[in-house]
């Protein structure tokens, strides 16, 4: 048995592992790099042993070792954080690809390993019966690998080890392979011709999709793909031939002559080496298989023979037989924190953090809303906020384009209606000097009484515009805009209890901000570092339960408000009611007024006013852009009738003057 394909290694760039490794050591971890000096040039030393293997037992071990470090490396190190560069040497012109991904390398490793299996069933095939079976195993787990490959490059985040289509044209061709393997044997061991004929259909069913496969990919070589095309052709009349065996022994001798037609046919095809050898045993015995049932059996010959079905002897490997795992006794970096863990530690960071906002911060946020809300002189209106000069500026400009607008269309309006009467004008002295009889154009007062309807209508539109544009210019100009340009700011207030309030608010965002602080700076990192180097497990959920009872201090504050919270308010209420004049109803006596509420009341007044103006911006440069439209338009039509006209008149008084000569 000869004649058969190994998939070349892919070849790499070394990977200065030490340096990039205690790298990623100094920056994610607690530990220094010279801790793990020993694992580091472990890992070193099995990629420089995998990275140009032997085509040996060895080099298949040197392989797997170093995919076992992944794995480790994968539990230990972020995915992204190394580059690593590979080249593809199945296509003619070698290409090359870099990656930041562990996981590339890992399926690229395994492909690798595909690739020994497959080089190894080649030197394995030595005809013997028991390197057959050898290389047909060998086959398979390089099938396995490849198809591992296939399967969970899906999940890689950069581009693929090697496209799917490729990887499924390895796959079919290795498991043709292995399928050959099982067929030479069935043909040393003289097996019957039925048999051996399922079997080598499976092998032609096997090349069929590694040639679709191969022709859709992106790396295998036409020779290869031609030769792939060669033993489909070579198999398949191996097949034919081995069913007209067996039709010789069924006595259809018909039939026995239709096959050797078609096993003729198919060997023609071929290329192969030992296709010319073949080719005369089947045109021998198709000669004979003819000769003899034209004389002697005179059987008809089918125009087409029954469908062989395939015999399946071969599957790829599974990648948990195949690949190896990590040993407990052979772990690296084991007393390095790992990923996992810090995730941990960032989960449970976020949770504290969580809890604090929760249980301490957001209600005294809250106690502290509901007493501003309690005073009504205390805090300055949701959405007041100071008015930059450059935005007063802005809007002053607003204003100024508003009137340009005006003008500006106010002049086109005025050239609209100075076209009518021109028009109108013209057409008179030419009705004159004609006669009216003569001029028998139709007056201008009705054929222009639209447009000057239209005129009509968007003067009074500018009209309106105007009085708007003088009202909002006023609104702006009475605007106080030192107020709402100064920083706003709630002047001292001379009521006892809203002074009290205001203290007692700021002690509470003091309080929020130590609390904030605290929970910083109090985290859990350590106390997991401890359980995890202890105890080698995950589960920090009753750490975490613990930890947390550092803050049962701010909770009892927080409770501690609330009540107090609540005595305020009611000294709030009680204080309106010894004071209802706040509440509208004319007090017996003088009250003096808190210089906050003045403050709120022509901030709230300014802003009011800044509101109107802004609606009116807005509506206005909508009104002229709306309006200059139309005035445009009405401008196209009236030019457009007054060329008209024009045109017109000339043709009629033209001829006019030609008659009275």
């Amino acid at each position: 048995m000869s004649e058969l394909l190994a998939i070349p290694l892919k070849r790499t760039l070394e990977v200065d592992f030490a340096t990039e490794l205690s790298k990623l050591i100094d920056t994610t971890s607690f530990q220094t790099a010279s801790f793990f000096q020993s694992d580091i040039l472990t890992v070193v030393d099995a990629r420089n042993n995998a990275i140009a293997p032997d085509i040996s037992i060895d080099g298949l071990s040197a392989l797997k070792e170093y995919y076992v470090i992944l794995l480790q490396l994968e539990k230990k190190f972020p995915n992204n954080q190394i580059e690593f560069t590979w080249f593809q040497t199945l296509s003619q012109k070698s290409r090359g690809s870099s990656q930041y991904s562990l996981q590339w390398e890992k399926l690229t490793i395994i492909y690798n390993i595909g690739c020994m299996y497959s080089l190894l069933a080649l030197n394995s095939n030595n005809d013997a019966a028991e390197s057959l079976k050898t290389s047909c195993l060998y086959f398979q787990n390089a099938a396995g690998c490849f198809k591992h490959v296939l399967d969970h490059q899906k999940n890689l985040e950069t581009i693929p080890v090697v496209d799917d289509a490729t990887l499924n044209a390895l796959t079919s061709l290795m498991l043709a392979q292995a399928q050959e393997c099982f067929w030479f044997k069935a043909v040393q061991d003289k097996h019957k011709d039925s048999l051996i004929a399922k079997l080598s259909q499976q092998i032609v069913d096997f090349y069929c999709e590694a040639i679709n496969d191969a022709q859709r990919g992106k790396l295998i070589r036409s020779d290869w793909i031609n030769h792939l095309k060669a033993k489909k052709a070579y198999f398949s009349a191996v097949t034919y031939y081995r069913i007209a065996l067996s039709f010789n022994e069924k006595k259809q001798f018909g039939s026995v002559v239709k096959a050797l037609q078609m096993g003729l046919q198919f060997i023609n095809e071929s290329t192969l080496s030992s296709q010319a050898k073949f080719k005369t045993v089947v045109e021998s015995s198709l000669k004979e298989a003819q000769r003899d049932n034209e004389f002697i059996y005179l059987q008809e010959v089918p125009s087409e023979l029954p469908s062989i079905k395939p015999a399946l002897m071969v599957k790829p490997s599974s990648s948990a037989t195949l690949l190896p795992s990590i040993k407990k006794d052979e772990t690296l970096f084991k007393d390095l924190i790992p990923i996992e863990v810090m995730e941990y530690c960032t989960a449970y960071n976020e949770r504290q953090d969580e809890y604090v906002e929760q249980r301490v911060t957001n209600p005294l946020a809250s106690l502290n809303k509901l007493l501003k809300e309690s005073m009504t002189t205390f805090q300055i209106p949701q959405g007041l906020t100071k008015v930059s000069e450059a935005e007063l500026s802005h809007y002053q400009a607003s204003l100024n384009n508003l009137l340009i607008n005006n003008k500006n269309v106010q002049v086109q309006l005025d050239n609209i209606e100075q076209i009518l009467n021109e028009e109108a004008f013209t057409d008179n002295q030419l009705r004159l000097k004609h006669g009216t009889l003569n001029w028998t154009l139709p007056e201008s007062s009705t054929t222009n009484t639209a447009y000057y309807e239209k005129l009509k209508k968007l003067r009074g539109y500018l009209d309106e515009g105007s009085a708007i544009d003088k009202q909002t210019n006023e609104l702006f100009q009475s605007i106080d805009k030192n107020l709402i340009g100064s920083e706003i700011r709630l002047p001292e207030s001379n009521d006892h209890l809203t002074n009290k309030i205001k203290m007692i608010i700021q002690e509470r965002n003091d309080y929020i901000d130590r609390t904030r602080r605290k929970s910083s700076e109090y985290r859990i990192l350590p106390k997991i570092i401890t359980s995890y180097k202890k105890n080698g497990t995950v589960d920090f959920e009753p750490i975490f339960i613990d930890h947390l009872k550092y803050f049962d201090e701010d909770l009892r504050y927080v409770n501690s408000t609330k009540e107090e919270n609540i005595k305020l308010i009611e000294e709030v209420n009680l204080n309106k009611k010894n004071n209802p004049g706040k509440s509208g109803i004319e007090p017996k006596k003088m009250v003096r007024i808190d210089p906050r509420e003045l403050y709120i009341e022509d901030l709230r007044y300014s802003f009011k006013l800044l509101d109107e103006v802004k609606e009116n911006l807005s509506a206005g440069t909508a009104f002229y852009e709306n309006l200059i439209t139309s005035t445009s338009n009405l401008y196209n039509e009236v030019q457009e009738y007054d060329t008209a006209r024009r045109a017109e008149k000339a043709r009629l008084d033209k001829s006019l003057t030609f008659e009275d000569q």
